[in-house]
């Protein structure tokens, strides 16, 4: 499988709230940096990733879908553009390692 495939199938696990599938996904030495107006914020280990995402989502329903996805030539980098329910927008830049998810980056656009 591909590292594109695998992030597709990550982000149909997180709109399904799939933890367990979502957990798959990840390296547990995973790092991500989330950017918005506000802050910079780094979450570090598998653990509080997913702790992190499961707040997030705590009594919504919110979904998001990929509007673009662009990859390295070696298939390890991957920039994607996301949009939620919401209308809001994100450029997520993952970083893979062998076949999980090693780092992400999260700039939130306004």
């Amino acid at each position: 499988m591909e590292n594109k495939d695998r992030l597709l199938f990550f982000f149909e696990a997180e709109n399904k709230r799939d933890w367990a599938a979502y957990r798959k996904s990840l390296s547990p030495d995973v790092v991500w940096v989330l950017h918005s107006s506000r802050q910079t914020k780094t979450i570090e280990g598998i653990d509080a990733y997913l702790a992190a995402m499961m707040e997030a989502y705590r009594g919504n329903d919110n979904t998001f879908s990929c509007e673009a996805l662009y990859q390295s030539a070696d298939g390890n980098r991957i920039a994607a553009i996301l949009k939620n329910n919401l209308g809001e927008h994100s450029c997520d830049v993952f970083e893979f390692f062998g076949g999980l998810i090693i780092k992400e980056y999260e700039f939130i656009l306004a």
